[in-house]
């Protein structure tokens, strides 16, 4: 068959207005072209599609029934269209977004509400990362996008576009009726009796690391009492008293019930919350997704935590 949707669009006119002139007029082309198309419709199907009588046409049996077909093919064409031109401007699709444990608050959230909000449409992943994880889901394309955090300040990496969330200190993690708990702040030192609830050194060896570091500077090496793979397993064996821990000062949004987070006196390291995403990743979604971070960004407020003294 041998037809496009021109002549079916040409059909429909013509079968609604019952009349070659009027139809004409409404498709906005001269009368004998559109008899033209209606002919070679006709031929194309070998079937009469219109009767065509002195005074007036009508639609011929096999035109009625081919009318609801090809109201309901221009119909879909439509919606086809419209797929894809909302699909190109980013309204339509999927975004696969990673995030690590100590992200998944302040900005994060805030992005994530601001742009399902605006692409209510486009469907959105969610996968959880390692903590100590930065750009290797993107590498391997595992996510389109990933909110990570490291220790000290996110180096430029090539072939990699960043924004910058939030700069926080480390907050100590202690059931919420441990003595030190209604302190307004301490020094690491005094945690140096204290069995320590950490994440797994395999999946988060800077974490580790840092860890040891911190302690060492406050006069102690710590004793690690558990070793687990999820910040929020952290918060639960705080919360059971076997453990305090050293947590990012944003993990108060995730509301450890039974626990309790004091600041920390004296220098700390600095944990840094970014964006991560392929820089030529051409995907219209994930481009609609990176214009969402500038008002988000901007409205959000760092971490910045003043260090208090004794």
């Amino acid at each position: 068959m041998n037809f496009d949707l021109r002549h079916l669009e040409g059909f429909v006119a013509v079968a609604e207005e019952l009349h070659f002139g009027r139809a004409a007029e409404r498709l906005r082309i001269a009368q004998p072209a559109l008899s033209q198309q209606i002919q070679r419709l006709e031929a194309s199907l070998g079937v009469e599609l219109l009767v065509r009588e002195r005074r007036r046409t009508r639609l011929s049996d096999v035109g009625e029934l081919f009318l609801v077909e090809a109201r309901r093919t221009l119909a879909q064409a439509e919606t086809a269209r419209s797929v894809a031109r909302r699909a190109q401007r980013g309204e339509l699709g999927r975004l696969r977004v990673g995030y690590t444990p100590s992200t998944s608050s302040g900005a994060f959230l805030a992005m994530l509400a601001g742009f399902r909000e605006r692409y209510s449409d486009v469907q959105v992943e969610l996968s959880e990362l390692a903590q100590g994880g930065r750009s290797q889901p993107l590498d391997d394309d595992v996510v389109d996008v990933a909110f990570v955090a490291r220790l000290g300040l996110f180096p430029c990496s090539p072939g990699l576009g960043s924004r910058e969330l939030s700069v926080e200190p480390f907050v100590a993690a202690l059931r919420a009726d441990h003595p030190l708990a209604a302190r307004p702040t301490l020094d690491l030192a005094e945690l140096s009796d204290e069995g320590f609830v950490v994440l797994e050194p395999q999946g988060c060896a800077e974490w580790h690391e840092t860890l040891n570091e911190m302690c060492r500077l406050a006069g102690f090496a710590p004793h690690i009492a558990h070793q687990v793979g999820e910040l929020s397993t952290q918060l639960m064996i705080v919360a059971a008293g076997l453990g305090v821990a050293l947590v990012p000062a944003s993990t108060r949004a995730l509301r450890g019930e039974g626990v309790s987070f004091v600041p920390l006196t004296g220098p700390t390291t600095q944990i840094t919350s970014a964006v991560l995403w392929r820089s030529n990743d051409r995907s219209p979604v994930l481009r609609r997704f990176i214009e969402c971070l500038n008002p988000a960004t901007e409205a959000f407020h760092p971490i910045r935590e003043p260090i208090p003294q004794h």
